[in-house]
């Protein structure tokens, strides 16, 4: 007996020692093949691994993901069956000797009720801690980051990740979160998460809001940023905006680049001294409120940047029109329109012209079929033929420009296009380029003559002029200035001459 413990003992020394040397897998295996059970001649499983293929491994995944579950279902029934067995073994130690069955229907129905109430109190209590703990979870969150800014604009704050290699190869500056956001802007984190969050009803408003009539009529809105948010656009305009390529077509708010470069444009290739055949003047319409948040967010993320900084810079860049109303004694600014780009910010215009590239890109394109010169100022697109043909079907070339600008997301105020022939005054954003050299209307020389001589007359009479009179004459002969100093030189000497005595 104390012989055969004795074997038994050196045989599990054995095993244990094999099993450390081999693994308990290879080791079972073995065995398998000495007591019959895995024929030698036969592959082992470790053999067929090394040699199967992609789909075949994952066939193998699949199967074992399958046979686990199976497992557990069966391990979960093999449990429940044990449990249920106790609490018979327990019913039937208690109620052995009883042949009151109502008693025990009441008894178990009872303890059965007691088991509900309970069950029901712990997943209440779990779902109460696991709300809490969530609840927590989420206000720690939002203390550490921007999470939301406003519905219908929060969508894209999940995408964190940058292109920092599009950026760097831009030269723009690598912005990884809303803190190296407000590092960047230089302003306090608090005060960027109050600027970028987007309410309907709020009581203090962000822009200076305006009008200023339309030469032709109407009013313009203007909203200008107040001082903070303005410092926070200009950063954004001389730090990313301005980095940014934009087409060669466009004239407006750009360094060396004006009204005046745009109409010179059209009377370049004017050799032989000739006006322009065909001058069409066109206009977009409701040019900047259909640059819409989405518009600026998308251009954002076109440089490289993550949803969640694109959406901050986004909301930074633009605002919805609000209307003032009065509730009990305050004063509240109720939204009106969904955010768009505003006319009054420093940031807007350079973000105009990049939305506009492919536009421009794609009119120049078709210019240059049909040989005309197509030059754009902000939302006036202006097209110059130096000769009209026959060959020129301009239904056709209309419906081309209309298709494109419609594609690329805007509209042509048809009220405001221009058909202008060698008989009319042909002038692009009130530069008139009739003849060989650019110029203003008559009408306007005449005006600023007028302007000068009453002032004059005022002067000589012994009477001030009023600082109204000076700064208009004054603005008006900058503007000449600015047009053909030359052609206009001795109305101009004669303005400086009044302003400066």
């Amino acid at each position: 007996m104390i012989e055969s413990q004795e074997n038994s003992k050196n045989n599990r020394q054995e095993y244990r020692k094999q099993v450390d040397e081999l693994g308990k897998k290879e080791f079972t295996l073995i065995k398998m093949q000495e007591y019959g059970f895995w024929p030698k001649n036969l592959p082992t499983p470790y053999e067929k691994q090394e040699n199967e293929t992609k789909e075949q491994y994952l066939e193998r995944k699949n199967l074992t993901k399958e046979y686990e579950k199976i497992i557990k279902a069966i391990t979960d029934l093999y449990d429940e069956k044990d449990e249920i067995n106790a609490k018979l073994r327990d019913l039937n130690k208690k109620y052995n000797e009883t042949w009151d069955y109502e008693k025990i229907r009441q008894d178990v129905s009872k303890a059965i009720m007691e088991e509900s109430i309970a069950r029901r109190k712990e997943r209440k209590e779990k779902r109460e801690l696991e709300k809490k703990q969530k609840n927590e979870a989420w206000q720690k969150e939002k203390a550490d980051r921007i999470v939301f800014i406003g519905r219908g604009y929060s969508g894209l704050l999940y995408d964190k990740e940058n292109n920092e290699e599009k950026l760097l190869n831009q030269g723009l500056p690598v912005i990884k979160d809303d803190k190296a956001l407000a590092d960047f802007l230089g302003i306090e984190y608090k005060k960027l998460r109050f600027l970028v969050y987007h309410r309907d009803v709020v009581l203090v408003d962000h822009y200076n809001r305006y009008t200023i009539p339309k030469k032709k009529g109407g009013e313009r809105n203007i909203a200008a940023p107040k001082l903070i948010l303005k410092n926070v656009q200009r950063k954004i305009l001389e730090e990313i905006l301005s980095k940014i390529q934009v087409s060669d077509y466009t004239h407006g708010f750009l360094k060396g680049k004006s009204v005046v470069s745009g109409a010179k444009s059209h009377i370049a290739d004017k050799a032989s001294g000739e006006n322009t055949a065909l001058l069409i003047n066109m206009d977009l319409e409701d040019f900047f409120p259909t640059i819409t948040f989405e518009r600026v967010r998308g251009m954002f993320k076109a440089f490289g940047y993550s949803g969640y900084i694109s959406s901050l810079l986004a909301m930074l860049c633009t605002y919805c029109e609000r209307m003032p109303i009065e509730v009990k004694g305050k004063v509240k600014y109720v939204k009106t329109s969904d955010k768009i780009l505003p006319q009054g910010s420093p940031a807007s215009p350079m973000i105009t012209n990049i939305i506009c590239v492919k536009l421009d890109k794609r009119l120049s394109g078709l210019s240059s079929k049909y040989n005309c010169v197509y030059t754009r100022y902000a939302d006036d697109m202006s097209f110059s033929f130096m000769e009209e043909g026959s060959a020129l079907n301009l239904g056709k070339f209309m419906g081309f420009i209309s298709k494109i600008v419609n594609e690329e997301g805007f509209n042509i105020n048809k009220n405001k296009t221009r058909f202008l022939r060698k008989n009319n005054r042909q002038s692009i954003t009130g530069v008139v380029i009739n003849n060989d050299e650019i110029g203003v209307s008559k009408k306007w020389i005449k005006t600023l003559r007028a302007a000068i001589y009453n002032a004059n007359k005022l002067k000589n009479s012994g009477e001030k002029i009023s600082q109204k009179t000076i700064n208009e004459i004054s603005g008006m002969i900058s503007w000449i200035r600015s047009v053909n100093e030359k052609r206009y030189a001795n109305i101009i000497e004669s303005g400086m001459n009044l302003i400066n005595t």
